[in-house]
């Protein structure tokens, strides 16, 4: 037995998963909400989860030209 998490939109009463999932037909599975995300657009997330290997190769970038910010401690 395999747990993952899969992100899903509610739409006219039916979730459509937003990742790829691999179940077979007719397959059963155990479904759990966390309707905290709701309040949380796909809009709203920044970039980097946009682009991931575009937001890593800046993070190279960054470190490789030196222009990377320092955070506030």
């Amino acid at each position: 037995m395999t747990i993952r998490s899969v992100r899903a939109r509610y739409r006219n009463g039916v979730l459509e998963p937003l990742d790829t999932i691999d179940l077979t037909e007719d397959q059963e599975v155990l479904l759990t909400l966390d309707d905290q995300s709701r309040d949380r657009s796909p809009r709203a997330l920044p970039d980097m989860y946009e682009d991931p290997d575009g937001f890593i190769r800046a993070i190279y970038q960054e470190r490789t030209d030196g222009s990377r910010q320092q955070p506030n401690l």
